[in-house]
């Protein structure tokens, strides 16, 4: 028998039956019987998990399971040794790779027979390490279950990729390495790269392009030990470009290293393989899946009911060709290690049928995707889970866009992507969207298109606007209202945003006459949306232009629309910050919102529709984007027309409902109005404030890639500010302003202080005679003073076109045909 006093270096004698002197049947004990496997790099609280289990008495069976090339044979080699830290205990060490049937369980304690071993072994305390199970699990199962019984002191640690099913089994899951800069996978990499090719991976671009390959291979030891042998004379830029591109990376593999891990193919061959019809299925249509799906979307890549996909993801989670995880809404995720999907991809392009089948439904699933998520946004859903979901699912939604253009499905590809011109574009995640949305737009053309290619054209011309890109705008508009043909509430869209381009060009008069027609037909079409855009272009223009009405369209849009609270604001940790609520909606909707999920129930090809809204084309926004960008509006409005508190509290609640919707165009231009409400010159003004909100408002536009203001009036007072500040004043505003992130710069905003209580001097001003406005009897007063239009634009912070304008409606209403006769209007008034 075993006796429990033997020490490592220990060997157990057989005696043969008949007596006689014994022989030795078994590898030595110890906790180097195994393979050297070299530094580890990571995994200490695992080690530590397992020293612990292992030198308890409670846990008999111990299986470490994970993926092909994980790591679990070092990973238990490590534990046995800090395990022999806590005292001496024997050790056999068997490695099963390429044993058959129940005798390898025998044979590996050093029996014949069952009997046997539960008669050598019986009461002595004995640790059994059972590497590389895989191909004998099933069969030694019970056997062990049997052997534990019977032997009180026996403990075992396997390694499989398969659990062994047994009541005794504790399961240990070994996940990949974590990667990033400075983790375990960027260490084993560099430890394995030859001590030829290490230089510069330590400096300049090199950590970058580790870290970047580590992460490609999901940190799976195999595959990043693999990708470090492959760089050599080409270098880990070629090592990364190959793996991208799907070719497995490999070198020149040690000389002790196993056959089966030559490559990952060769480990996956070795291992557990798929044996059912679902499980095969399951494999070839999660093969084209970059990001992790839900149980619903894995079926429907594999064509499965659900009870089958349920009993086949079943199987290959417990064969650890599946990984299983939680997604934003807590519903259980599954997916490829990047090695195995590489692997069962490969495989599946030797079928040029079977991977377009996998491709068409892989698209489908990414179009039903984009749809329920369009629909999700426009219900006003919380956006940042959202914009969460859509950047895991970039890479996907790429594969599926390139595939459906590819089968000459333009009508798919239009659809999945004006789906998501929310997130793809107005919040930056894809702006190469809009040049995909032109190109699959374009073969349509000459079919006039319909309301989808006029959906997509207008996306388009909204993104071009708001990187300032007019000229692109035009185009996309002109082609979206050749596309619109015979559909009036579409071309009424394309003339509300036609109008739009025509007012930021400087055409009052051509844009005004548009957006008139425009919102008629739009109010005709019960298009509330529509009219509220084409309202909020007409009140600027009409500001501009001096109107004392102008905020009449704005306000009537307001009324439209419905009422939305927004996010409330709460103190942050120690009360030094305001965060939003993660959303308003009722808890009833969020959680059929979650129950659901973000994929939409019905066939995108068939539907014929994007999501809700007037129309199946509508306009992707919410109403509480809705509803910011009118109130910022209405801010620039009255702020023009000299009502500055009144601008302030609108800025502001705009601000607060930004803080949950919204993109950097609309966060910037908030910014901006706010900057010019707060950062009146003059009588002890205090810079510091405006100048780091439009501080703010330049590097979001600067990272993102938009336009500049869509009028001077910012570019006045930010001019005004380098006046009065001093550059090194200026320069540290701007370096703590550079990468601030959309909500650090609304809250920033939202702490700005208020505008200040008006000198008697400019309160007198309210009581303007001749009716004009606040602000045109202050344009007015400065020209008594002789001052020049722009002279008056860089005193009010407002651009010298604006000051035109305004002084026109000053000259109209008080009869004036010069500057002259004003000076002489507003004298005869004063006495």
């Amino acid at each position: 028998m075993f006796a429990p006093e033997r020490g490592l270096g220990d060997t157990v004698p057989d005696t043969p039956q008949g007596g006689g002197p014994p022989r030795d049947t078994r590898p030595a004990v110890g906790p180097l019987t195994g393979p050297g496997f070299g530094a580890l790099h990571g995994r200490r609280e695992e080690v530590e998990l397992l020293a612990g289990l292992l030198a308890g008495e409670e846990d008999r069976l111990i299986t470490l399971t994970g993926p092909a090339g994980v790591g679990k044979s070092h990973l238990a080699h490590a534990a046995v040794a800090a395990r022999l830290r806590h005292g001496p205990v024997p050790v056999r060490w068997a490695d099963l790779a390429e044993a058959s049937g129940a005798a390898a369980l025998w044979s590996a304690v050093g029996a014949a027979t069952g009997s046997r071993a539960e008669e050598r072994i019986g009461a002595a305390k004995l640790l059994v390490v059972l590497d590389n199970s895989d191909p004998v699990a099933a069969d030694v199962a019970l056997h062990l279950s049997s052997l534990l019984r019977a032997c009180p002191r026996l403990q075992v640690l396997v390694t499989s990729r398969v659990p062994l099913n047994i009541r005794a089994e504790r399961l240990v899951l070994v996940g990949p390495l974590p990667t990033g800069a400075g983790s375990p996978a960027q260490r084993l990499f560099t430890d394995r790269v030859g001590p030829y090719y290490r230089a510069g991976l330590a400096d300049g671009e090199g950590p970058s392009v580790v870290a970047e390959i580590c992460r490609v291979v999901d940190g799976m030891p195999l595959a990043i030990e693999l990708a470090a042998e492959a760089v050599g004379s080409e270098g880990p830029h070629d090592v990364l470009a190959k793996l991208r591109s799907g070719v497995a990376a490999g070198g020149r593999r040690l000389r002790d290293a196993p056959a089966r891990h030559a490559s990952v193919a060769s480990a996956l061959r070795w291992g557990a393989r798929p044996s059912s019809t679902a499980e095969r299925a399951l494999l070839d249509g999660l093969a084209v899946f970059e990001a992790p799906v839900g149980l619903s979307e894995a079926g429907r890549a594999a064509e499965l009911d659900r009870p089958r996909t349920v009993v086949g993801v079943e199987s290959l989670v417990r064969a650890s060709l599946l990984l299983s995880g939680t997604g934003p809404d807590g519903t259980p995720q599954f997916r490829l290690p990047q090695p195995v999907r590489s692997h069962y991809r490969a495989r599946l392009a030797e079928r040029p049928a079977a991977l377009a089948d996998a491709l068409d439904r892989h698209a489908d699933c990414c179009t039903a995707f984009a749809v329920g998520i369009g629909d999700r946004l426009r219900r006003g859903h919380d956006v940042a889970q959202l914009l969460s979901l859509v950047a895991t699912r970039l890479p996907d939604l790429r594969r599926a866009t390139r595939h459906l253009r590819g089968r000459g499905d333009h009508a798919a590809a239009l659809r999945l992507l004006t789906a998501l011109e929310v997130p793809l574009l107005h919040h930056g995640l894809a702006p190469d969207a809009a040049e995909e949305l032109a190109e699959s737009a374009a073969p349509r053309r000459g079919e006039a298109g319909g309301p989808l290619t006029a959906a997509a054209l207008r996306a388009v011309a909204r993104w071009s606007l708001e990187h300032g890109a007019l000229r692109r705008a035009e185009e996309a508009l002109d082609a979206a209202d050749a596309a619109a043909a015979g559909h009036p509430a579409d071309r009424a869209r394309v003339a509300a945003l036609s109008g739009e381009l025509l007012r930021r060009r400087g055409d009052p008069v051509a844009a005004d006459a548009l957006l008139a027609s425009a919102l008629k037909e739009l109010c005709a079409a019960g298009d509330t949306l529509g009219a509220a855009a084409a309202r909020r272009s007409q009140a600027l223009l009409r500001a501009a232009l001096g109107d004392p009405e102008a905020e009449t369209p704005v306000l009537t849009a307001l009324a439209e629309q419905p009422t939305v609270p927004g996010p409330p604001l709460a103190p942050g940790p120690a009360g030094t910050a305001l965060v939003p609520a993660e959303a308003s909606a009722a808890p009833a909707e969020r959680s059929s919102a979650a129950d659901a999920g973000p994929f939409a129930p019905a066939d995108a090809r068939s539907s014929g529709q994007a999501g809700g809204g007037p129309g199946p084309w509508a306009d992707p926004v919410s109403p509480v984007a809705v509803r910011a960008g009118l109130l910022a509006a209405l801010a620039r409005v009255r702020w023009t027309l000299g009502r500055t508190d009144e601008a302030y509290e609108d800025v502001r609640e705009s601000m607060r409902l930004l803080l949950w919707t919204g993109g950097p165009a609309q966060v910037a231009e908030a910014l901006e109005t706010l900057a010019l409400v707060i950062g009146r010159p003059g009588d002890g003004a205090q810079p510091e404030a405006p100048a780091r909100v439009l501080a703010c408002a330049e590097s979001i536009r600067r990272r993102h890639g938009l336009g500049p203001a869509e009028d001077a009036a910012p570019g006045t007072v930010s001019a005004r500010l380098h006046e009065e500040l001093e550059a090194g004043a200026l320069r540290q505003i701007r370096r703590g302003a550079q990468e601030v992130s959309l909500h650090d710069a609304l809250i920033a905003g939202l702490f700005a202080p208020g505008p200040r209580p008006e000198p008697a001097e400019r309160a007198a001003v309210k009581a303007a005679p001749h009716g004009l406005t606040p602000r045109q009897h202050e344009i007015a007063l400065l020209v008594t003073e002789g001052l020049t239009n722009r002279q008056i634009g860089t005193a009010l912070g407002i651009s010298e076109w604006t000051v035109t304008n305004h002084l026109r409606a000053v000259m109209q209403k008080l009869e004036c045909g010069s500057r002259v006769q004003v000076v002489r209007a507003l004298q005869r008034s004063q006495r």
